[in-house]
């Protein structure tokens, strides 16, 4: 009997850590492939798995289940899980997954398929995957021939929770106070942080149309009531792009060298936007005024791109950051 499956479910290894390389991948998977009309989704039967590799070299066994996504939406929200099946090499799933999605859309998509066995303790280990282009496959609604697939190793994709959040590129300027009188204590004499968001690229898709709309917010930490920027909002797109500049004033580069960038990207929502990734900017110290403070742990290119701009006011630097997963301790975390 087959169970069908079209809710989202939280895997372990989301929340804790997957390994690759661990256990050598071999084996195949069976599935089929459909559409259904009357529902507008894509359905995908995952039959059952052969000579899957032995996690647990020991007892010849594994505990498998079946992960898969829709591309390019990788995100929580889009991914479907089988159950797990307990000690077998050879495991029966017969579950169907359902992707609401229009039949036109679907052309230039992929079904991505990875196997995992289940490890109590989270760390969960990787047995192959299978990618599916849905431009070479028939799709209709009759019953679908199920095909078996070899087992292939690790590709250069990413999940929902690892880094391939994609990037975003910004240009920073710190603009000296202006020269005059000085008695004068206007907010302009004491410079300003002029911070251009000029695009991002391969963003999470968030939507059952492989696509988002994203906009950023920035901060100037500590400083969480007052200092809030925004960018617009930019539709249906993962590799969106804007213009103007955001503007932090009445700040002295002296304190910018004890101070940061926070910048997170959201799918907006008229309820409530989702946080897509972020970036912090500053000097990776971990202190604030001689102070503990985690949100000072800027590293890599974020730390680099803050340092060029410190070190030359009145000229634009501009970098590629990575979009992190996570921005722990912070104000927004992306689970």
């Amino acid at each position: 009997m087959l169970s069908s499956r079209s809710g989202s479910l939280l895997s372990v290894c989301s929340a804790g850590e997957v390994r690759y390389g661990t256990v050598a991948v071999r084996g195949d998977i069976q599935l089929s492939v459909r559409y259904l009309p009357s529902d507008t989704a894509l359905e995908l039967t995952v039959h059952q798995c052969r000579n899957l590799a032995a996690a647990d070299a020991r007892r010849n066994k594994s505990d498998p289940y079946v992960k898969v996504y829709l591309l390019p939406d990788r995100s929580k929200s889009g991914k479907r899980k089988t159950k797990t099946k307990k000690h077998t090499l050879n495991p029966m799933f017969e579950e169907i997954l359902k992707f609401p999605a229009a039949l036109s859309e679907l052309g230039g998509r992929t079904l991505w398929v990875t196997v995992w066995h289940s490890d109590m303790f989270g760390r969960n280990d990787f047995l192959g995957e299978v990618l599916l282009p849905l431009a070479s496959i028939t799709l209709d609604d009759s019953t679908a021939a199920a095909s078996w697939h070899p087992l292939q190793e690790r590709s250069d994709l990413h999940e929902e929770g690892s880094s391939g959040r994609g990037d975003v590129i910004v240009a920073l300027k710190y603009a000296p106070p202006e020269e005059g009188d000085g008695s004068r204590r206007s907010r302009r004499s004491r410079g300003a942080l002029h911070v251009m968001v000029k695009e991002a690229k391969h963003l999470v898709a968030v939507r059952s149309n492989g696509s988002a709309d994203p906009f950023c917010k920035c901060y100037l930490l500590p400083d969480r009531k007052g200092s809030k920027q925004k960018t617009s909002v930019v539709r249906r797109t993962t590799s969106p792009r804007w213009t103007g500049t955001l503007l932090f004033s009445d700040v002295t580069l002296a304190e910018l060298k004890e101070r940061a960038l926070e910048l997170t990207v959201w799918d907006h929502s008229l309820t409530s936007s989702e946080l897509l990734g972020g970036a912090r900017f500053n000097n990776g110290s971990g202190q604030h005024q001689g102070k503990p403070a985690h949100w000072m742990d800027a590293e890599g290119a974020e730390a680099s791109l803050w340092e060029q701009m410190l070190d030359r006011p009145g000229f634009w630097v501009e970098g590629s950051v990575p979009l992190r997963a996570t921005l722990e301790s912070g104000s927004a975390a992306i689970k």
